[in-house]
C-alpha cells in the first residue's frame, strides 16, 4: 500500500461524489454569545417527525457551536444567494461570524438559539437528536422544531459539479402523496 498524496484523498469526491446534485445551505449554529455558519448540504431523513441530516467539518466554529448547543439552522438559499454561500463557507474573526461577512440574519424563534439567512427559500430551525463520526465529517441528525417559508422564492441554488447552478425548469407535475417529497 503506498502512501496518497492530499490530491488522491479528495480524487473519488471530485470525481463521484460531486455528481450528485443538492440544494445549497448555509448552516447556523449559536451558542453562548458565538454565532457561525457554513456552507453545506441536507436531506431530509425521517418525514414524521420531519427530520433533517447534515454534515460539518470537525475542526469548524459551526460544529463546536452545533455540538455544544445541540441546535442548528438550515437555510435553502435562492439562485440570487450566491454570494452569500461563498461568504459563508470562508472563516471570519469575532463572535458573529454572520455580523463580520455580513450575512443577514433571520433571528430565531422563541426558545431556539440559531440565527438563519434572511432571503432564503425556506428556514428549518432544528435540534439535535444524534451525531454520527463519519470521515473527515461530523454528521448531525436534527428534528425540526419550527420553519419558515417564503413562497414568493422558487428557483434554489444547487451545486453541481463543483459548481453553483439553477435549477431549469419543471419536468413533472406536483405529487400530491408519495415519492417525491
Amino acid at each position: 500500500m503506498t502512501a496518497q498524496t492530499k490530491d488522491d484523498v479528495y480524487r473519488v469526491a471530485r470525481l463521484v461524489l460531486s455528481r450528485i446534485a443538492h440544494p445549497v445551505a448555509i448552516i447556523g449554529a449559536a451558542h453562548a454569545g458565538e454565532r457561525s455558519c457554513a456552507t453545506g448540504t441536507t436531506m431530509y431523513v425521517s418525514l414524521s417527525p420531519a427530520m433533517v441530516a447534515i454534515a460539518e467539518h470537525h475542526g469548524s466554529r459551526t460544529t463546536r457551536l452545533i455540538r455544544d448547543g445541540g441546535q442548528f439552522s438550515v437555510s435553502l438559499l435562492h439562485d440570487s444567494q450566491q454570494e452569500l454561500a461563498a461568504a459563508a463557507g470562508k472563516s471570519a474573526t469575532g463572535p458573529d461570524k454572520f455580523a463580520t461577512l455580513g450575512i443577514p440574519v433571520v433571528e430565531p424563534p422563541e426558545g431556539l438559539s440559531a440565527p438563519a439567512v434572511a432571503g432564503s427559500l425556506a428556514i428549518l430551525w432544528c435540534r439535535v437528536t444524534r451525531s454520527v463520526e463519519t470521515g473527515d465529517h461530523l454528521l448531525f441528525v436534527g428534528e425540526v422544531a419550527a420553519h419558515q417559508i417564503d413562497e414568493r422564492r422558487v428557483d434554489p441554488l444547487l451545486r453541481y459539479r463543483r459548481r453553483y447552478m439553477r435549477s431549469g425548469h419543471w419536468t413533472s407535475e406536483e405529487s400530491p402523496e408519495g415519492y417525491p417529497t
